[in-house]
């Protein structure tokens, strides 16, 4: 159990990759990830939940650091050695419908493009599929797939609580993961959709942001081990 400084208990601390961990795809600074480890070893549990496919997000956040990873926006869930895919009825054949249309990345359930496409994108997709804008990308997602969705169900895979749950998130697609979450934190460089859900703003953007959230959060968890 964790107390942090707004008072609220929490067990878990959902974290969004690009814009809130690091920026430009760059490996997390070693301040931010001993922050991580600290709280984690005073029981916190650590979810990244991205919309990048788990081969990118491993690539550049790791593995060790987190008790679970969610990603392509919901999609893929890993605890351990348990992974699962969220995939609707009737999604693999629109999924192989739209493919050729765009650029074949990393994915295995969800569609990512460059944010050009998102004229094509919303003429192609069907009743089975919506458009997720995020910055500068868009995402070709089946119904009812999001962070939102996927936070809750590895939540319930580490018998954890959406209620003592915080996330910090800086884009778009971090809206559904705001929206289960018990705390909400938005960064210096978050869209202002997510600062106005927000419990707490970070001054800061980026890592930093999130450093400065950990620390106002979870007091001392910061500090440097001496």
């Amino acid at each position: 159990m964790n107390k942090p400084a707004a008072g609220i208990q929490i067990d878990a601390l959902a974290t969004d990759l690009d814009g809130t961990l690091t920026s430009g795809g760059q490996p997390l600074k070693p301040d931010l990830v001993h922050a991580m480890k600290r709280i984690r070893a005073n029981g916190v549990k650590l979810i990244l939940v991205t919309g990048r496919c788990s081969k990118e997000a491993v690539g550049i956040a790791g593995e060790e650091l987190f008790d679970a990873i969610v990603a392509e926006n919901g999609a893929v869930l890993t605890t351990g050695s348990t992974r699962r895919l969220q995939i609707p009825d009737g999604w693999i054949d629109e999924r192989t419908r739209l493919l050729p249309q765009f650029e074949k990345g990393c994915e295995e359930v969800i569609i990512s493009s460059s944010i050009e496409n998102l004229p094509l994108a919303k003429r192609l997709v069907s009743r089975l599929a919506r458009v997720q804008v995020n910055k500068d990308r868009l995402m070709i997602m089946p119904l009812g797939v999001d962070k939102g969705s996927g936070l809750v169900s590895v939540l319930k895979m580490l018998n954890l609580s959406p209620e003592r749950t915080a996330c910090v998130g800086d884009g778009e697609n971090d809206v559904p993961m705001f929206e289960v979450s018990g705390l909400k934190v938005a960064l210096a460089n978050s869209v202002d959709e997510l600062k106005r859900r927000a419990d707490y703003v970070a001054g800061r953007s980026d890592g930093e942001g999130t450093m400065e959230a950990i620390r106002n959060l979870f007091q001392g968890s910061s500090d440097p081990t001496p």
